[in-house]
């Protein structure tokens, strides 16, 4: 017998800089020879691209942040 998968608790909590899109592509605004739209990859400085932060130490030892 199976049952609902239990929910598991995480430590992580979504960036509040990005709101968990961490990575964004920029145009540059030129193109190449073959048409190509030139585009960066440019990371959350806070959670580097992860989407998620850690949660604050008081919270997780149950008291008041």
């Amino acid at each position: 017998m199976t049952g609902p998968t239990p929910a598991t608790s995480t430590t992580d909590r979504i960036c509040s800089n990005c709101d968990g899109f961490a990575t964004a592509a920029i145009s540059s605004g030129g193109r190449d020879a073959r048409g190509h739209l030139h585009t960066l990859t440019v990371d959350c400085r806070v959670c580097s691209g992860t989407g998620t932060v850690s949660a604050p130490a008081a919270q997780l030892a149950g008291g008041r942040a």
